[in-house]
């Protein structure tokens, strides 16, 4: 009996130790676990994946030039311009049909191209600034389509000098019929207004003044310009009228009590030239700091200043149905300027420096006045240069056109006007010139009345000279 006792003892004692090992084990375990964590690396990839992008052909233009297909030498060189576009398709897959577009021309590769396939293109269409696109409907997916389109500048040549119609009429010399004295120093810039009876003039001697041109007498003297007036414009209701100043401010003044309305800041250096549109909805200025700035009438606002790197510009011209503007440039560019696209439809460019321009009555023409004397008429549908008139020694300083576009009015720095028959019944460029000649200095500036009778001059001799204008 005493031996099974202590065989239960041993037992339970057995047993009791066995469950303190059991607990002491879990107490290490969890121990472990709170302080020292252990890590595991990732299961290995069971499969690589396969590559999903599909093949796509890419198309870029290699390369661009230009070349001029033989023909006449005096020929219309516009028309006989070519651009060759070299097509490359650097993609990994070979095109459908596709189409390059030179600015509004297309043509189309029916065949399409294979991958590493070139094919070269001889398109017309080109002009100064010509776009070129390749794929232009979109009908080829590519892998990049960023390289799909490129901007190309060319230069336009001009026709040889001996296809131009060189023209030095005889000519018969005219007197003005009146001198308008007053002014105390140059006369810049003189404008009749639209009703004719009255003539406009700015000088260095700070001052505008008012003519009645019947009567050939002085109405009245503004001031309020501090420094030279060197251009101004009557608005198209003759209500009021414009003037700029080497101060680089423009004034706006009231015609019926003389009184100074607005004053528009913003250019920095001497206005060149001004003009209002004839829709009487904006006036446009040009100035030494190398911007043409169009302002909104009813309010004087700046609607937008066009710097795009221009050189000096002197005179401007709004084409008559005020949809286009156009000014001269030091460096010998003519631009054309589409006011309400805001782009350049055409840049003209000359030789020599360009200091005058000015609209035909039909828009079609634009006369353009240069540093070597000469007067050249642009035709503004093919920008070529249908007249070059020789004449003047000097610079041509101003140009107008008659109201009825039968007559131009040159300008000079050699101190006459110089007055050119541009349509007759017969040809469609000049047959007749009169040489104005009577002021003692450089001529600044010329204007045509309203009713296309009388042309006014201001010099620097400090008179205003006014001429009349042959029936025919």
């Amino acid at each position: 009996m005493m031996k099974i006792r202590k065989l239960f003892k041993v037992v339970k004692q057995a047993n009791v130790i066995a469950v303190i090992i059991i607990l002491a084990l879990l107490y290490s375990s969890c121990g472990k676990n709170t302080t020292e964590p252990t890590t595991s690396e990732p299961p290995e990839p069971t499969h690589i994946p396969t590559a999903t992008d599909i093949p796509l052909a890419d198309l870029t233009i290699k390369s661009i030039d230009m070349e001029i297909r033989n023909g006449e030498i005096c020929e219309d060189l516009l028309s006989r311009m070519e651009v060759i576009i070299e097509v490359l398709n650097q993609g990994q897959a070979k095109t459908g049909p596709f189409a390059v577009k030179v600015n509004d021309r297309s043509h189309y590769v029916i065949g399409g191209l294979d991958t590493g396939e070139t094919i070269q293109l001889r398109l017309p269409g080109v002009n100064e600034h010509t776009i070129i696109l390749v794929d232009s409907s979109d009908i080829v997916p590519e892998s990049y389509e960023d390289n799909n389109q490129i901007t190309q500048q060319f230069v336009i040549p001009t026709l040889p000098a001996n296809c131009l119609i060189e023209l030095t009429p005889a000519a018969e010399i005219m007197n003005p019929f009146a001198t308008l004295d007053g002014h105390d120093g140059k006369v810049w810039c003189v404008r009749f207004s639209p009703s004719g009876n009255i003539l406009a003039s700015g000088s260095v001697d700070n001052t505008l003044r008012l003519w009645l041109v019947e009567e050939t007498i002085l109405l009245r003297t503004m001031y309020g310009h501090p420094f030279p007036i060197t251009s101004l414009d009557f608005s198209p209701d003759g209500a009021n009228i414009a003037t700029g100043s080497s101060d680089g401010l423009i004034r706006i003044w009231r015609i019926s009590d003389g009184r100074l309305i607005k004053t528009l800041v913003g250019h920095a250096g001497w206005i060149n030239d001004l003009e209002y549109s004839p829709d009487g909805k904006r006036l446009a200025s040009v100035a030494e700091d190398f911007t043409v700035r169009i302002w909104r009438v009813n309010d004087g606002k700046l609607m937008y200043i066009i710097d795009e790197g221009m050189s000096m510009i002197h005179g401007l011209s709004f084409s008559p149905d005020s949809s286009m503007i156009a000014w001269a440039e030091n460096n010998g560019m003519i631009r054309i300027w589409h006011v309400n696209d805001k782009k350049w439809i055409n840049n003209l460019s000359g030789q020599v420096a360009a200091y005058s321009v000015s609209f035909s009555p039909d828009g079609n023409m634009l006369a353009a006045g240069y540093r070597d004397g000469i007067v050249r008429l642009w035709q503004i549908t093919d920008s070529e240069v249908t007249a070059q008139l020789h004449g003047h020694g000097d610079s041509v300083s101003a140009l107008a056109f008659s109201p009825d576009g039968k007559w131009l009015v040159s300008g000079s720095h050699d101190s006459t006007l110089q007055l050119w028959q541009v349509i007759s019944d017969d040809v469609d460029y000049p047959v007749k010139r009169l040489v104005m000649q009577a002021h003692d200095g450089p001529v600044n500036s010329v204007s045509f009345s309203p009713d296309g009778k009388l042309i006014a001059s201001g010099s620097d001799d400090a008179t205003i000279m006014l001429w009349s204008v042959p029936e025919n």
